[in-house]
């Protein structure tokens, strides 16, 4: 969620737009945008998760900016 989040805000678009919420099975995170955008903004911010996860540093401003210019081209 805050890579989606930091993703959108690059792309001046309402952060607000990535919500989170527990269930009893698992945590679902919503991302309200048409659908080819809200596509580009979950597989970026998976990635961007993940790379986090493993202990690498999270994406530069400099690569959050790029790829908030890429999904909205």
């Amino acid at each position: 969620m805050i890579q989606a989040r930091r993703l959108l805000d690059s792309a001046d678009l309402p952060v607000d737009l990535v919500t989170a919420r527990s269930t009893q099975e698992e945590p679902q995170v919503a991302i309200e945008l048409p659908p080819e955008l809200a596509d580009a903004t979950l597989e970026w911010a998976l990635e961007a998760a993940t790379r986090v996860l493993r202990g690498n540093p999270q994406p530069s401003d400099a690569e959050v900016y790029k790829a908030a210019r890429s999904i909205l081209t």
